[in-house]
C-alpha cells in the first residue's frame, strides 16, 4: 500500500522524527511505498517532494516581537493554512496514497492536511507524540514555574490564559488557548480515524478529555533490529542522552551529581545558548558534556555506560532514550511521571524517584553506579523486555492490522 506520512521536520531533530525515519524504513523493507511532507527547513534530508514542503516558520522568533501582527501570522498557520493545504494536495495528487499516517504536525503544519485528506475520503491514522489534542501547552507544564498542571481539563482552555502558561506570555497563552477551542470547534478529533498513542498514560489522557474509546489504540514505539547489537561494557560512569532542558529535570539532575562527587557522569544531547550558559556555571567537576552525538559515537557511549538518567519533570510519553537504553542492556533512572513510570515497572529495568527531589535522585545514581552487579541484572532484564515490546516485528504487526483495520 502506499503510505503519506507527515511529520513537522524532516531531519533527526526529536522523538518524532526518529520515529517517522525508523517508520518508513521499515514500511519501504516490507514492500510498501512511502512519501513525505513536512516543513520547509535547511537542516532537511533531501526529498522528491521537498518543493512541495509547506514554507518555514520560527515561532520563537515570531513571539520576540509580540504584535497583533505576528499574532495573526501564528493563527494563520496553526488554526487553519490555506497554503499548507494546498501543497498537501498536490502531494496526494503526485503519490496518491492509500492512508495518510500523521505524526507530529501541531503547529508548524497544521490540521488543514486533514480536511484535504478527509475530502478526498483518504484515511487517516494519527500517532501522537505529546499532549497537545488535550493540553494548549502540549505538556502539562506552566513554563514559567515548570510545575504540572492539568487545569484545562474538560475542554477548559481559558486557564491556559490566565495561569500565562506558555512561556509566561499573555499573547502566546492566549494563542495556545484560540487555537485548543478551535479545533474543538472544527472537530478534529472526530475527523481522525484512529488515534495511536506510545504510553497507555497518554490514552488515559485522551479519555478523561472525551476521546472516544474505540478511536484510540495502544502502540508502543519500537528500535530497529541493530539497536539491540552491540558489545555491551561497563565504565562505571552514568549518562544523559537528552535535550538539556530544565523540563528534563538537568538542573535537579547537576545539583545531583554535585552531592555524590566519586560517581562520574557523562551528558550528551542538544542544548540552546541561554541554557548552556547555565549549566556551564553549575557543572560539576565529576560532570563532562560532550555536547551532541549521533550514530555511533552515541552508540559507544551508551554501551560503555552503567546506567542511563532522565529525570524528567513532565509527563513524558515514551522517551527513545529510555527504550534505547533497555535495547543496550542498561538500567535507567527515571522519575516516576508519566510513561517513564509505565515503562520502568513493566520492565523492572531500572528505579523510579520523585520528579525535582535531588537527594533521592543523588541516593539512587550513587546506589546504582556502587552496584554494578545489580545493574547488570536489570539491565539484562530491560534489554529481553524491549526485545519483546518494542521489536520491528512487533510493532509492525500490530501497525499492519491497525491500517487494515481502517482501510476495512
Amino acid at each position: 500500500m502506499n503510505i503519506l506520512i507527515v511529520n513537522t521536520r524532516h531531519f533527526f531533530g526529536g522523538g518524532d522524527s526518529t520515529y517517522t525515519f525508523n517508520l518508513a524504513d521499515v514500511l519501504r523493507q516490507k514492500g510498501h511505498e512511502v512519501a513525505f511532507f513536512a516543513m520547509q527547513d535547511g537542516r532537511n534530508l533531501p526529498d522528491p517532494n521537498s518543493d512541495l514542503f509547506v514554507s518555514h516558520i520560527d515561532f520563537k522568533e515570531l513571539n520576540q516581537s509580540k504584535s497583533i501582527f505576528t499574532g495573526f501570522k501564528v493563527a494563520r498557520r496553526v488554526i487553519y493554512s490555506r497554503e499548507t493545504r494546498k501543497k498537501f494536495a498536490k502531494v496526494v495528487d503526485r503519490f496518491q496514497p492509500d492512508i495518510v499516517h500523521l505524526q507530529n504536525i501541531h503547529g508548524h503544519i497544521g490540521p488543514s492536511v486533514i480536511f484535504e485528506a478527509k475530502k478526498r475520503n483518504l484515511l487517516v491514522v494519527w500517532t501522537l507524540h505529546d499532549y497537545k489534542m488535550v493540553c494548549p501547552n502540549t505538556h502539562f507544564l506552566i513554563d514559567t514555574t515548570g510545575k504540572i498542571c492539568e487545569a484545562c481539563g474538560q475542554n477548559k482552555y481559558y486557564q491556559a490564559i490566565i495561569k500565562r502558561c506558555k512561556k509566561g506570555s499573555i499573547l502566546a497563552s492566549i494563542m495556545a488557548s484560540i487555537e485548543a477551542y478551535a479545533h474543538r470547534l472544527m472537530h478534529l478529533r472526530e475527523r481522525v480515524d484512529l488515534f495511536l498513542t506510545p504510553s497507555t498514560f497518554l490514552r488515559n489522557k485522551l479519555l478523561e478529555s472525551g476521546f472516544s474509546p474505540s478511536k484510540i489504540v495502544h502502540l508502543p514505539l519500537f528500535l530497529p533490529d541493530e539497536m539491540f547489537h552491540g558489545n555491551i561494557k561497563d565504565k562505571g560512569y552514568l549518562l544523559f542522552m537528552s535535550k538539556l532542558d530544565p523540563i528534563k529535570g538537568i538542573f535537579p539532575l547537576l545539583e545531583a551529581c554535585a552531592r555524590i562527587p566519586k560517581v562520574n557522569f557523562i551528558f550528551v544531547g542538544y542544548v540552546e545558548e541561554t541554557v548552556e550558559r547555565h549549566v556551564q556555571k553549575v557543572l560539576p567537576k565529576n560532570a563532562n558534556y560532550v555536547g551532541m552525538k549521533h550514530g555511533n559515537e552515541l552508540r559507544k557511549l551508551l554501551l560503555g555506560a552503567r546506567a542511563v538518567i532522565l529525570p524528567s519533570l513532565w509527563y513524558e510519553n515514551q522517551p527513545f532514550s529510555i527504550i534505547e537504553a533497555f535495547a543496550a542492556g542498561k538500567p535507567i533512572i527515571t522519575s516516576g511521571l508519566g510513561g517513564m513510570t509505565e515503562l520502568v515497572k513493566n520492565s523492572k529495568g531500572g528505579l523510579l524517584v520523585s520528579p525535582g527531589d535531588v537527594q533521592a535522585l543523588a541516593e539512587a545514581m550513587e546506589w546504582i553506579a556502587t552496584h554494578a552487579n545489580q545493574a547488570k541484572e536489570m539491565g539484562q532484564v530491560a534489554r529481553v523486555y524491549a526485545m519483546r515490546e518494542h521489536s520491528v516485528q512487533k510493532h509492525y504487526g500490530r501497525l499492519i492490522q491497525i491500517y487494515e483495520r481502517v482501510l476495512n
